[in-house]
């Protein structure tokens, strides 16, 4: 019964323009029956129920960031590493 209850609190306090579609997408992710809906309910989430903010995620070590919601196919793909500078030998 607790953990019913501390999720119902969590679904309640969840922010933003768009609250209803929200919770819906946190029942849908809840359920366990839908893995984008989990994977969109976590992104939104971690960047504070800002859906413009998932496009523009910075946190390219993140195991969901390639599976991120709300983008499309170029901006999902991984950025190419920074090219390492050679040493000097004294």
């Amino acid at each position: 019964m607790r953990l019913q209850e501390r999720r119902r609190q969590y679904r309640a306090a969840i922010p933003g323009v768009n609250r209803t579609s929200y919770q819906k997408k946190y029942d849908r992710a809840m359920s366990g029956d839908d893995p984008a809906a989990a994977i969109a309910a976590k992104c939104l989430d971690c960047m504070h129920w800002q859906r413009s903010r998932i496009t523009e995620c910075p946190i390219v070590c993140c195991p969901l960031w390639p599976y991120r919601p709300f983008t499309c196919a170029s901006q999902r793909a991984l950025p190419d590493p920074p090219a390492r500078r050679k040493r000097k030998s004294s």
